[in-house]
C-alpha cells in the first residue's frame, strides 16, 4: 500500500513502526468509507457507481500508465475485465489477500473484518473490483460476490493454483526478508525475478498482475524518477534510501543473512521484552514495543531519541536495567544500508 503519511517533521515518538502502521490502516479505512454501497457485480450497481469504483481500481492506474483515452466505464464492462483475468489474478494475490479470499469462500462470501489488519487486504480486493466493504469501522465486513465465490472455490481445488500459491508464498517471504535486511528495495528486481519464475505458466506475460501483487502486498513509495520502491513498514524516511544501488542477493545468501541476523537480534529482543513485560501502556505490548525500538535502531536513531520513545511506551520510568538493555540494542543492531553514520553513543 502506498505510504500515506509525511513523517519528516515529526519526533521519533511519532515515527515508530506501530504509529506508521496505524497511519496506514487509518488511510485504508478512509479510502473504503467513501465508496459506493454496491460493487460492480451487484445487479443494483449503476454505471455512475462503477465509474467511482473504477477510479480507485488498479485498472484506472494501469490505463493511465498506458496512455489510454479517457472513457466512461459501465458495470458490465468492468465485470467482464475482472472475470477475464480472475484465475490468473487469484494466483498472484498477495498472501493476505488470498487468505481473505479463502475465508470469504468458506463463509459464503461474507467475512467479518474483526481484525483492523484485515482492512488492507480488503482494500486490495476492492481495488481489484472483487467486492466491497460495508458496515461501520467496528462492525465492517467484506463481501465477495457469489460469481467470484464459485469461481474461487473451483480454483482452490486445482493443483496448478496450489503450486502457484506456494511459489508466491516463498517469493513474498524473500521480499519481506530483503526489506528487513535493507529497509527498502527497488521493485524492478522482484518484478524481473517473478516474471522469470512465471514463464511457462498461465500467468506468463502479465506484468500488470505482478505489479498489483507488489502494490497490494507491501508498503511502497515512488522515488524521484517515478520508480516503484518497496519499503519496510517501519521505514520512517524512505527518501533517505532513494537512489541507492542495492545489491541483489540469491536465495541461499538471503537465507543465510536472515538466519545470522536472527541469531544476533533474538537475545537482544528477548532480554528487553522480559524487562518490559507488564510495564508497557495498555495500547502496546512489550513485544511490539521492542520491535519498534529495533526498527528505530536500524534507522540509526540516536540513543537519546530511543530513550524518549521507550519512556513514552511505559507506565513507569525506565529502570537502569532497561536503559542498559536499550543501549546494548542500540549499539548492536545492524543499520540499514546508507543510514548508519557509525555513531557510537
Amino acid at each position: 500500500m502506498l505510504r500515506q503519511s509525511n513523517t519528516r517533521a515529526l519526533h521519533w515518538v511519532d515515527k515508530t513502526l506501530s504509529v506508521l502502521r496505524a497511519d496506514q490502516l487509518e488511510a485504508c479505512e478512509k479510502d473504503l468509507a467513501g465508496l459506493p454501497s454496491h460493487c460492480v457485480f451487484d445487479p443494483e450497481c449503476s454505471d455512475q457507481e462503477a465509474e467511482t469504483l473504477y477510479a480507485l481500481s488498479y485498472y484506472a492506474e494501469e490505463d493511465r500508465r498506458n496512455a489510454g483515452s479517457p472513457v466512461l466505464h459501465t458495470a458490465e464492462e468492468l465485470r467482464s475485465r475482472v472475470l477475464h483475468l480472475f484465475s490468473k489474478e487469484a494466483a498472484l494475490l498477495s498472501v493476505d489477500e488470498h487468505v481473505l479470499m479463502v475465508r470469504a469462500v468458506l463463509l459464503g462470501g461474507v467475512v467479518p473484518l474483526s481484525d483492523w489488519n484485515d482492512l488492507i487486504p480488503a482494500r486490495g480486493l476492492v481495488r481489484r473490483l472483487w467486492g466491497r466493504v460495508e458496515g461501520t469501522a467496528e462492525k465492517s465486513k467484506f463481501l465477495l460476490p457469489h460469481q467470484l465465490c464459485a469461481a474461487a472455490l473451483l480454483l482452490l481445488t486445482d493443483e496448478k493454483h496450489k503450486e502457484m500459491r506456494e511459489l508466491i508464498s516463498l517469493f513474498s517471504q524473500s521480499i519481506e526478508d530483503t526489506l528487513y535486511l535493507m529497509g527498502a528495495s527497488p521493485a524492478a528486481g522482484p518484478m524481473r525475478h517473478l516474471a522469470q519464475q512465471l514463464k511457462g505458466t498461465p500467468c506468463e506475460d502479465h506484468p500488470e498482475l505482478i505489479n498489483r501483487f507488489l502494490l497490494s502486498g507491501f508498503d511502497y513509495v515512488y522515488d524521484r524518477s517515478g520508480g516503484l520502491l518497496l519499503i519496510h513498514p517501519g521505514l520512517a524516511e524512505p527518501e533517505k534510501l532513494m537512489g541507492i544501488t542495492h545489491a541483489e542477493m540469491d536465495p541461499q545468501s538471503l537465507n543465510s543473512a536472515s538466519a545470522s541476523l536472527g541469531d544476533l537480534e533474538s537475545p537482544l529482543y528477548e532480554r528487553l521484552v522480559c524487562l518490559l513485560d507488564d510495564v508497557t501502556r495498555p495500547e502496546i505490548s512489550s513485544e511490539d514495543a521492542v520491535e519498534d525500538l529495533i526498527i528505530l535502531a536500524k534507522q540509526d536513531v540516536s540513543l537519546k531519541d530511543m530513550t524518549e520513545v521507550l519512556s513514552s511506551m511505559l507506565i513507569c520510568r525506565p529502570t537502569p536495567e532497561m536503559l542498559t538493555a536499550l543501549m546494548d540494542l542500540s549499539v548492536r543492531i545492524p543499520r540499514w544500508i546508507n543510514l548508519s553514520t557509525s555513531r557510537v553513543q
